[in-house]
């Protein structure tokens, strides 16, 4: 369920917006609830999480990017998407880490273009689903919850957000099915997951508070795939 808000003063407009924006909800079926603001001040006080916001900057009460700058103080992770009919009042969109902007009137491409954009970014932040068989029963892990992923006594043992598994199977499987989510071997031993590691050295990396030894045949790559994944998700 995604929770998605549209924060415009200018009613028929808005009205306009969110009938694009429930057309593409509804031709991928998924579900969500769609409300509307008609200004800043009226949407921080709902103090909903809000999944997705369309933003109008030019609003008389609260503007834009003042209503983003609160809503930055308590939420990081809506993704913003500023709707103007000027493009360089977007542009300080970027000051509080939007998604991007949309130049009004808004058209039914431009709102399937950002909503695929937003919710493929809802999607890498949660990660892949894995169903985990162990002794007790199947149990359901986001990989996005997992830390790291070793091998003790010939199985596999899932370190996560929820708690150790334990699981038969084989880490060059789990490995080759996590590379696209940003998961890493440090050795033979251990498959880590980027988002968690604090620190990078030549002898071992640092996740969830556990020091793991990095191999020499893998430091380089390491220390690369970590620069470049900080790099993309600050």
């Amino acid at each position: 369920m995604y929770l998605i808000a549209i924060i415009d003063d200018d009613a028929k407009e808005a009205a306009v917006l969110a009938g694009q924006v429930r057309r593409s909800m509804d031709k991928r079926n998924e579900a969500y609830i769609l409300k509307e603001y008609r200004d800043g001040l009226d949407f921080i006080r709902s103090a909903e999480d809000y999944d997705i916001v369309f933003m109008d900057i030019r609003m008389d009460k609260l503007d834009g990017i003042e209503t983003a700058r609160v809503l930055r103080k308590v939420n990081r992770d809506t993704l913003l998407i500023f709707v103007t009919h000027m493009a360089q009042f977007a542009l300080k969109g970027y000051e509080v880490e939007a998604l991007d902007f949309i130049i009004k009137p808004t058209d039914q491409f431009s709102i399937d273009f950002m909503l695929t954009k937003a919710l493929r970014r809802i999607e890498n932040r949660a990660g892949v689903a894995l169903a985990l068989k162990t002794a007790d029963g199947v149990v359901k892990v986001r990989s996005n919850e997992v830390y790291y992923v070793e091998i003790f006594n010939h199985d596999l043992i899932y370190h996560t957000t929820q708690g150790d598994f334990r699981v038969r199977g084989q880490l060059s499987d789990v490995a080759r099915r996590l590379a696209d989510h940003h998961f890493i071997l440090c050795n033979r031993s251990y498959l880590v997951n980027l988002l968690h590691v604090t620190s990078v050295n030549s002898e071992y990396l640092t996740v969830n508070g556990v020091q793991l030894p990095v191999s020499r045949s893998h430091r380089k790559e390491i220390e690369r795939r970590f620069i470049n994944y900080l790099g993309a998700n600050v």
